[in-house]
């Protein structure tokens, strides 16, 4: 959780915090975002794909919010939609 500056802090940078304990409480989902930036970081230490020139985007379909790309070697899909899988 971040808090930016913004009207309601007067753009005040005093403000701003990092709640990096958040992925350690059971009752919020943040845990699942820790768990996959986990997962996408031990990815490209296997395969730096990230430093990667071929970089294509295969499908973007904004109806079924997936995206398909290449970067790489690696092959990725994603799915945002929030009931269809």
């Amino acid at each position: 959780w971040i808090v930016f500056p913004r009207p309601e802090n007067d753009w005040s940078h005093h403000h701003c915090r990092r709640r990096w304990d958040l992925a350690e409480d059971d009752l919020l989902r943040y845990k699942f975002f820790q768990a996959f930036d986990e997962l996408m970081q031990a990815c490209e230490n296997r395969f730096q794909w990230l430093g990667s020139a071929h970089q294509y985007v295969t499908v973007k379909n904004n109806m079924d919010k997936v995206i398909a790309f290449e970067r790489g070697d690696a092959f990725f899909v994603f799915n945002f939609h929030p009931c269809n899988s």
